[in-house]
Formats: C-alpha cells, sequence, structure tokens
C-alpha cells in the first residue's frame, strides 16, 4: 500500500511542479482584477513602485537548508513557492534569527524591525517576572493582542524601548506594524500573526470588545475558557482599517444575545503609537470577518473567473473554506471558525489571505504552521485516525524523509500552487505586488540521522520524494533532560530555579546571594547527559550568557522584572524541562554515576529544538518578488551547503559565524524596514535592521552609496545577536562563567568589566550608525565620512581578540 501510494504522491508532484512553472508564466500576464470585476481594493491606499498589494507570508520552522544530506530541504520539496521567488525575484539564504530564536521574538522582530530588547519578546513564546518577594509570577505566554495587558505582571504585555540597552521608566506598547499602511489607506489583514490579532480569550476578549461588550458576556457564560467557541470565533484574524474604510463601515453580524445583525467594527486603539492613531477601526475574529470576506464570492459557494477557474470560497451553508474546499473549522471546538495557531495549515492561512486581498484588504500578512508534523485538516493515510509508531500522526513529529512528511509538504506545495494561481487570476502578480516570505528559525532535527549513532532505514533515489526514511521506535525525539535533577544528583545543588526554555532562561528565587547564584552557574555549565543519537554522555550546556550578554544579545527588556538571572542554550538534541521542579523527574534510584542516564529519556513528540545557539537554527531564509525587487533567484549558498541537522549535536560547526555562506548576510530585523523602503513608506521610529539594498532596483534616497553599503554590512555584524560581536561576547561570556570558586571568583569579574566596556562600546556606536543608515535609507541624508566604519571594524577586531583568548 505504501509504495503504490509513494507512486502516486510522485506523479502527483510532478503535476504540481509543471502546474507551479505554468502559474510562474501565468504571473506575467494575467489579466487586471479591474477587467474582471474582482479583487475589489481600497483605491485609498497608496503605495510606490506601482505596489498595490503586499503579501507577508511567514512559516514556523520550514527549511531552506537539508537536515539530512540525501532528503530535500523543505523548501526544496514546495516547488510551487520555490520557483516563484526564484524565477520572479530573491531568495536570501544567508539569513539570521535574533535570540532568543524563537516564534513569538522571530515574527515580531520581522514585523517591525526591533529586536527582543526593544519590543519586548526577547524571551519567547513564555517568561517569568520576579515579584518583589524573592518569588516570580507564574509563567506566562508573551502571546496577547498588541495592547495586551492584564497578564504576566501587568501592562503592557509587550515593553517598548527606544534606546540599547533597554530602558523605558514609560512602559509603551511598540509602535505597531500595521499602522504605516492604514495611515496611507490601507487596509491590512493578519492570519495567525504574532499578536496582530487576538491570540487568547482572556484578556484579549475584554481587552478589544470591552469589559462589558456582548461578546465578554458570551465568554464568562461559557463553561471551558479554553477550548471553546469563543477561541473558534474572535481568535487569530483581523482587519485593521484604514481612516473611514468601507470594509469596517460594512462588517455586520450577529452578536451575543442579539436577533439582528450590528457592526461588528470597534475602534482600533493605540495609546502609545508615536504620532496618535486616533478614528480608525479594526474588526477581530473569524464570526466576525467570514460575512465581509464569503461576501464576495460571486457564484453561491465559489469565486469564479473569466477564463474558466473556479476557486472555492464557502461551502453550501456559507462558512469559509480552505483552498481544497474543506470547511475550515475550530481546533478544538469543531465548528466553523479559526483552526488555531499550531496546527493552521497552507491551506487554510493562504485561503483568509486570498479572501482578504479579494475583499478589500490590499496588505495581508499570514503565518503557517511547519511541515514536520501531520495536520489534523490534511486527508490522507497519515491522519487523525492513524496511528505512527504507537502515537497518533497529528502532532507528532516527524524526521526527515518520512511518507508522513512528505503527505505535509505536498499538501504545502499544493496549496502554494492553488494560491498562485488564485491570485494570478485576480491580477495579483509580480507586477503590481509585494510578495515577503520567510521563517521563524531553522530548529535541529533531534533523532537518528546521516553520521549519528542512530540512522534511520533509508531507500529509494536520494534528493528525490521517492527516498523514504523510516525510523524505529525511540529513533525520533528530543533528549528531554530533568534539569533539577541532574544538579542535584550531579552537583548537589538544590538552588531553588525557574526556568524558561527555549533557550533556557533562568529565573533563581528566594533572593539567592551572588556566590550561591555563581556557582548555580558553574555547575549548570558541567551537567552531563545521555545522548543515544551521540552514542556517548556529554556535557549538557553549549553556550551559558549572564544578564549583561543577554541585553547585548538583544533579549534584555524594558521591564527589569523579565530579565533572567543567566541564560544557557543547551546543545541542540537536548531540551530542558521547565518551570520550578522537573515533570517528568530522575527515575528512581537516580546517582551522581546513573543521573546522566535516569535523568533523561526520548521525548518521540516533539524532535525540532529551537531557540538555541546553533548554525541549524539561526540560519533561516526569506523571499522577495515584486516591483523594485532584482531577479537574482538565490542570493547566497544552496540546500546543500548550509547547516545540517545530521552528523553530531554541534552539526558540524560550533558558531553561526563558520558556516560560510557566500550571500547576503542579513537577519530578520532587515525585512521589515525593506518593505517600508519598496512601499515607500517610513517608520516613526529607528528600526535595528536596514534595508537590503543589495538585492533592490534602485535602492532609496542615499542607500545606493558605496559608503552605505560598507557600512550596513559591517553594521550586521556588530549589531545582530548572532553576528560577530554577538557571538564574540557569547564565547568570551560562556569561558568566564566557568571560571573560579565560592572562595576566589576574580577572573570572573575582570571578564566582565571587559565584557562591560567593549559592550558600552558597541551600543554607542551601534546607535550612531543605525541612525545614520536611516537617514539615507529614509531622509536622503548621504553618509558622511568613513570614520563609523573604521570605529565599527576596529570594535569587531578587539571583540574577535577578546573572544580569541578563551
Amino acid at each position: 500500500m505504501r509504495g503504490g501510494l509513494k507512486r502516486a504522491a510522485v506523479a502527483a508532484s510532478i503535476l504540481v511542479v509543471a502546474a507551479a512553472l505554468a502559474v510562474t508564466a501565468a504571473l506575467g500576464s494575467a489579466q487586471s482584477a479591474a477587467a474582471k470585476g474582482l479583487a475589489p481594493q481600497a483605491t485609498s491606499c497608496q503605495l510606490s513602485n506601482g505596489i498595490k498589494h503586499v503579501i507577508d507570508i511567514v512559516f514556523d520552522n520550514v527549511h531552506v537548508n537539508r537536515d539530512n544530506p540525501n532528503v530535500l530541504s523543505d523548501i526544496e520539496q514546495m516547488p510551487a513557492l520555490k520557483d516563484f521567488i526564484t524565477g520572479n525575484g530573491t531568495l536570501l539564504s544567508n539569513s539570521h534569527t535574533p535570540l532568543i530564536g524563537h516564534t513569538a521574538n522571530d515574527l515580531t522582530t520581522n514585523f517591525t524591525g526591533l529586536y527582543g530588547d526593544r519590543q519586548g519578546m526577547g524571551v519567547a513564546n513564555d517568561y517569568y517576572a520576579f515579584n518583589g518577594s524573592g518569588g516570580v509570577t507564574p509563567e506566562q505566554s508573551v502571546f496577547s493582542y498588541w495592547t495586551g495587558g492584564g497578564v504576566g505582571d501587568g501592562y503592557p504585555q509587550m515593553d517598548y524601548s527606544a534606546t540599547v540597552p533597554a530602558s523605558d521608566p514609560t512602559r509603551a506598547t511598540p509602535p505597531a506594524p500595521w499602522v504605516p499602511f492604514t495611515r496611507a489607506g490601507c487596509n491590512v489583514g493578519a492570519v495567525s500573526a504574532v499578536n496582530l490579532e487576538m491570540e487568547n480569550t482572556n484578556p484579549d476578549i475584554s481587552n478589544v470588545f470591552g469589559a462589558s461588550s456582548p461578546e465578554e458576556a458570551e465568554y464568562n457564560a461559557d463553561t471551558d475558557k479554553y477550548k471553546d467557541q469563543e477561541t473558534n470565533d474572535y481568535i487569530g484574524l483581523a482587519v485593521h482599517c484604514a481612516l473611514n474604510a468601507a470594509f469596517c463601515a460594512d462588517a455586520k453580524a450577529v452578536k451575543y444575545g442579539q436577533t439582528t445583525p450590528s457592526n461588528t467594527a470597534v475602534p482600533d486603539v493605540l495609546p502609545d503609537e508615536p504620532g496618535g492613531y486616533n478614528g480608525y477601526d479594526a474588526v477581530f475574529g473569524h464570526k466576525y470577518l467570514q460575512p465581509v470576506l464569503a461576501g464576495a464570492a460571486n457564484s453561491g459557494d465559489n469565486r469564479d473567473f473569466g477564463n474558466g477557474d473556479s476557486f472555492p470560497v464557502t461551502d453550501p451553508a456559507g462558512n469559509l473554506t480552505d483552498l481544497n474546499g474543506a470547511e475550515i473549522d475550530g481546533q478544538y471546538v469543531h465548528t466553523p471558525g479559526f483552526p488555531g495557531f499550531g496546527p493552521i495549515s497552507a491551506a487554510q492561512t493562504l485561503a483568509y489571505v486570498a479572501d482578504m486581498q479579494e475583499s478589500g484588504v490590499p496588505v495581508t500578512y499570514g503565518y503557517i504552521s511547519d511541515v514536520h508534523e501531520v495536520k489534523s485538516a490534511d486527508a490522507g493515510p497519515c491522519s487523525a485516525a492513524s496511528t505512527y509508531k504507537g502515537n497518533p500522526d497529528v502532532g507528532y513529529a516527524d524526521g526527515p524523509g518520512d511518507n508522513c512528511y512528505y503527505q505535509t509538504t505536498d499538501s504545502y506545495n499544493k496549496a502554494f500552487a492553488t494560491f498562485l494561481k488564485r491570485l494570478a487570476d485576480d491580477g495579483i502578480t509580480p507586477q503590481n505586488t509585494l510578495f515577503v516570505f520567510g521563517a521563524d528559525e531553522g530548529d535541529h532535527f533531534s533523532g537518528a540521522n546521516i553520521g549519528r549513532a542512530e540512522t534511520p532505514s533509508c531507500s529509494g533515489t536520494p534528493l528525490t520524494t521517492s527516498y523514504v526514511c523510516n525510523y524505529a521506535a525511540g529513533q525520533v525525539g528530543e533528549v528531554s533532560a530533568s534539569v533539577h535533577g541532574l544538579l542535584q544528583y550531579e552537583d548537589g545543588d538544590t538552588t531553588p530555579f525557574a526556568n524558561e526554555p527555549q533557550g533556557n532562561s533562568v529565573y533563581v528565587t528566594g533572593d539567592q546571594p551572588t556566590p550561591v547564584v555563581r556557582q548555580l552557574e558553574r555547575n549548570f555549565g558541567n551537567i552531563t547527559v545521555n545522548d543515544p543519537f551521540d552514542g556517548q554522555t556529554e556535557t549538557a550546556v553549549k553556550w551559558m550568557v549572564d544578564p549583561t550578554v543577554e541585553n547585548l544579545l538583544h533579549f534584555g527588556n524594558a521591564d527589569r522584572n523579565r530579565v533572567p538571572t543567566f541564560t544557557v542554550f543547551p546543545k541542540p538534541d537536548v531540551y530542558f524541562t521547565d518551570g520550578t521542579a522537573d515533570s517528568p523527574a530522575c527515575k528512581a534510584g537516580t546517582t551522581a554515576a546513573t543521573a546522566p542516564t535516569t535523568c533523561t529519556s526520548i521525548n518521540n513528540e516533539y524532535a525540532w529544538n529551537h531557540g538555541y545557539y546553533a548554525p541549524e537554527i539561526n540560519n533561516t531564509w526569506m523571499g522577495f518578488v515584486g516591483p523594485g525587487v532584482k531577479h537574482v533567484g538565490v542570493d547566497g549558498s544552496g540546500p546543500g551547503q548550509g547547516p545540517s541537522s545530521a552528523y553530531d549535536a554541534n552539526s558540524g560547526t560550533e558558531l553561526d559565524t563558520q558556516t560560510g555562506n557566500n550571500g547576503t548576510w542579513v537577519d530578520q530585523a532587515d525585512a521589515q524596514p525593506t518593505v517600508m523602503a519598496l512601499t515607500g513608506l517610513k517608520d516613526d521610529y529607528i528600526p535595528d535592521g536596514r534595508v537590503i539594498t543589495e538585492d533592490l532596483t534602485s535602492p532609496p534616497d542615499k542607500s545606493g552609496q558605496p559608503k552605505f553599503q560598507d557600512l550596513a554590512v559591517c553594521y550586521k555584524q556588530l549589531n545582530s545577536s548572532v553576528g560577530q560581536f554577538g557571538t564574540d561576547m557569547l564565547v568570551a561570556d560562556t569561558a568566564a562563567l566557568k571560571t573560579g570558586s565560592s572562595s576566589n571568583d576574580s577572573a570572573y569579574k575582570l571578564e566582565l568589566e571587559k565584557i562591560k566596556w567593549l559592550g558600552a562600546a558597541r551600543d554607542a556606536l551601534a546607535a550612531k550608525i543605525k541612525d545614520d543608515l536611516f537617514a539615507a535609507e529614509f531622509d536622503n541624508r548621504p553618509i558622511q565620512g568613513s570614520g563609523d566604519v573604521f570605529g565599527c571594524r576596529a570594535v569587531l577586531a578587539v571583540a574577535g581578540a577578546f573572544a580569541g583568548q578563551h
């Protein structure tokens, strides 16, 4: 059966590739939307370069590099997307995450151009905060609506800092990414895009709709406060309207306790927005957006085109469908509604995005979950009704080359082929649309792989989807380590702390004196685990940083209560238990000798680790297509040349700076200023990113100068979390933290003073450089002199020499 399905899948893939190539060719000659009477848009939307639409799609954990050298990378398995980007624009393979590299921080950095210390999401996706009594608040999610409060340690949930190091006593939220567009007359849609829409029923419903609203009354009347209909109805989707936009004026539906429809738009309140933000409205949730989005369907349940193409929009009951025509249902309550952040598939996100674009929302942000597990909405041999190695397929990790993994990438590829064809029929093409694609982090596959102590059983032709890998029981999964137990049994250390992965941020509780904290840091650096995929017992922690370097790596916070006591980055196979105690705990009878084995286990539900400092995690990708973007194809190394999860736990290299990619070096903070430059807009703040001029046909203002280019290249190595300076500080701080004893800690103190001196020099210089870059990009002011380049290179040289001593 599996062989027959495999052959069918290969045949289908060939057809999809052909369809994708046809889509790419058709995009250049697609008829205009006006000629077909489709894709209505906000006519007041004023952007530059002939751009009429902006579509920004980000993935979770979807890779441009191969995780197994013989298995095509995730992007290679989606030729409809890959060929669209490389055939019409530029795919940058030398892109990087911030630290800590996790969904909330990565995507917010992408949307705002701000690192985590300035937008408040550096410790993601959850955090602790010291409560002033020697303890910490309960673990809190960073996910809430942009102006969310009432959770964690109060308002705001996202802490904005105008400066570095992070410091802002006014406690404000960061500027919202949709504001430049709505001020330009463009409606902006968000599909599962971090904090651009409501994320949780509590407190978001009350904060957005109001404590006395029908929606809050409905929530209060529901006995289940999480797996409820309100999650389906209100979470995960939003449209932020331009001033007096018809979209918000026309948004009507029946609310809780009502019998007739009423307007569902609410004031889009941004109290901290620079320059003010009054009179704007927004519509939130599947329930309230569905009538507007479905209303654009012009043939019952489909959207038909003059060339005979037809795409599903709603089912016969009037409910929105995905690109396959399947009703979009909630994750827990299986009625029409938002399908959930974790499982949302390409067919679902892209259907929402297309619906919005066709309904007068010309700027859309969309998030798509990863391809390394089966999606509940997908049909196929791997589904909720089947089992895989004794575990449910849906939600459990699949290894590279697994048949279930191929099922997901194939469904995503087909979704993109359909999406791009539908847009082309709408007249939404690279000639008038800026497409932005990317992924949050790379992730490390913890499991059997090429060159490791355990390898999967693979057959077929390498680098084709006929190459199938079978994993035995226990060969897929992270090495779950009971960290409190390891410290207790291996080092006799029972210092109380709460910790939050990934990476592993440690909040020491009980107002411990400095010598106790320092000993805990040393002990963390020495604990060992048994890693069956490496075939050895090894040190679990690779890198460590104290608060000084946490700030230098941009995951400090304006709210000082949220800054961890220290942070450790384990080796990528290892996942530390989180919280104030271990779950699971070490096995009974554990001793110092047996702890590396009895305090670890393989958790095969999860196998894709992120948040750490590791080349295959911190290297990611982004793609640009549209007016003003060069047709470079691939800017950087190919999928087989990048860091991978094969070989050992360090993937063959130790430092992100050793990967050797020859492409333009960028990080996720650079996406947003590049979008601003291409659309002719400008932020009310200085971002941490810079415009990627190397891949633009006409760099904006004075950013085409050679002086700008030299300065921008050096700046990224100076200020990025995983650039040269950040890496050197990581190396130096790790070595320093492991030194000394309870009776003599002078070596650490001396090293810390050097780090502080270098950090202050870096912060001052980086602030000056990014101001100069922004002025050249958006204010038409040329770069003056060359001192900043020499100063940048000098700081990097000193930092490199300092790190080289360790």
